[in-house]
This record gives C-alpha cells, sequence and structure tokens, in this order.
C-alpha cells in the first residue's frame, strides 16, 4: 500500500476510533508484586499499520501525530480502566503531545474521565534529552506538578529536566548480564546514581531468568520483558511460581 493509502487508510482508524491496546506487566522486584503496565496501542490485526511503530510513522509523514497520540491516550486509560488493572499505567508519549498536554488541563480531564487519579498515570518519554522540543522542560514540570509520574530513559545531568520518577535501561543493557561482568558494575553503578536521586529503576526486555537472577542481586528495582509477562489485553497480574523462584534469594552487594 503506498503512502497515500496508508495516510487514507490512518485517518480511518482515528475516525473508527479502531484502536485496542494490550499491557505489558511491570514488576517490583523487592515487593515481587505488579508495578503497574505499560500499554502498548495496536491497528488491526489484518491491518498493515497493526504495530504502534507502523501507526507511529505515517501519522508522523501525515501530520496526524497529535490526533492519533490523543485518541490513543483517552483510549488506553479506559482500556486500562475497564480491566481493573491494578498499579499504575506507563504510557509513551512524544515531546509534541508532552508540550501540547501540559499548555491545558486536557490530560487530568482525561484520566478523570476513566476515573482515575493522576498520580496513577506514568508518562513515559524516551529520548527526552535528545529531540530539542521547544518548551519541552516546562510541560514536563508542568504536568509532574499536576501529580503525573514521570519515567524517562536516562538520567538528565544538567538538570534542564524535572527528575523523573522512573529510569528505564534499555534491554541492550540487560541482555545477557550474567556473564559480562563489565556490564554488572556499569548498572551497579547506574543504580546507586539513581537510588542516590531517589529515582526508581525499571530493567527492560528481561527474557532470561538468569538476567532476572542478576538484576535482583544487584538491587534493581523493578523489571519487565517477556519472561516476566508478554503485552497482552489480559495481563499477568502476579508473577508465576518459576519467576517467584528466582527472585526467592535476597539482594547482594553488587560488584
Amino acid at each position: 500500500m503506498y503512502l497515500s493509502g496508508l495516510i487514507a487508510h490512518l485517518r480511518t482508524l482515528i475516525a473508527d476510533e479502531a484502536l485496542d491496546f494490550v499491557f505489558q506487566p511491570i514488576f517490583d522486584l523487592h515487593s515481587r508484586d505488579v508495578l503497574g503496565y505499560e500499554t502498548l496501542m495496536r491497528g488491526p490485526e489484518d491491518s498493515p499499520l497493526h504495530t504502534p511503530e507502523q501507526l507511529l510513522r505515517v501519522a508522523r509523514d501525515a501530520g496526524l501525530g497529535l490526533a492519533l497520540e490523543h485518541l490513543a491516550c483517552r483510549r488506553a486509560l479506559a482500556s486500562f480502566t475497564a480491566a481493573h488493572l491494578p498499579g499504575r499505567l506507563f504510557i509513551n508519549l512524544s515531546a509534541a503531545m508532552i508540550v501540547d498536554q501540559a499548555a491545558t488541563d486536557a490530560l487530568l480531564a482525561m484520566v478523570e474521565t476513566a476515573g482515575l487519579p493522576a498520580e496513577q498515570l506514568v508518562i513515559e518519554h524516551i529520548h527526552h534529552g535528545e529531540d530539542g522540543a521547544e518548551g519541552l522542560a516546562a510541560a514536563l514540570q508542568a504536568l509532574a506538578a499536576q501529580g503525573f509520574g514521570l519515567s524517562f530513559d536516562a538520567l538528565d545531568a544538567d538538570g534542564a529536566v524535572p527528575q523523573p520518577d522512573f529510569v528505564k535501561l534499555a534491554p541492550a543493557h540487560i541482555r545477557q548480564i550474567h556473564t559480562n561482568l563489565p556490564r554488572q558494575q556499569a548498572v551497579a553503578a547506574f543504580l546507586r546514581l539513581a537510588g542516590g536521586l531517589g529515582v526508581r529503576v525499571v530493567a527492560e526486555g528481561v527474557e532470561d531468568s538468569r538476567e532476572l537472577a542478576t538484576l535482583q542481586k544487584l538491587g534493581c528495582d523493578c523489571a519487565q520483558g517477556y519472561l516476566l509477562g508478554r503485552p497482552a489485553a489480559e495481563p499477568a497480574r502476579q508473577l508465576s511460581r518459576s519467576v517467584a523462584s528466582v527472585l526467592a534469594g535476597p539482594a547482594l552487594n553488587p560488584p
């Protein structure tokens, strides 16, 4: 399908609100309870715009990014509430959406309509220090002041943006960490830095029980990944017995 056809298809999806949502659990490695869920949007299964990457790419090309994100945010909140999922909802928003929402109380109105307190929503922003959107730092500060949680993919060294509640470690830092002492040392140092700032660390992309055991021993706060639970409309609400057994031992002193 050519771009013009994809754009027309996207316009129809937005008009029909034809988006579904799946949720991937994030677990607290200390309490072993679910901390919350990251939401991912999906187009129709038989659509060339099924994945969030495809939806967002075409939306950017068509100038429909904000329209798509407005719809996705509203529908994700409604889906989360309807599923009666515990914990906090993590939702990725672009810099443009963050700046747009901070200018009004629209996001507060969305969560109130969904029946959630603002603090139950965690706004995730990836590459927050790289996109250079005008007004982004002030917008993040405004949303934090409204009570929303923040999650970034890095800690900001120069204080240009507010300190997040969570910072996520990308899968590249996690993969095969149980066999890589320098990687363990780097993650341990990052955990100490984040802990000193009062920021909780979420390890993403955990797929191997040995990776999880190593992260737990290093004192990592939280984790998500296929090992702990796949994205689903009805996601896991507690750890499986096999995963819980991996976390049965106490945390050790990091290297």
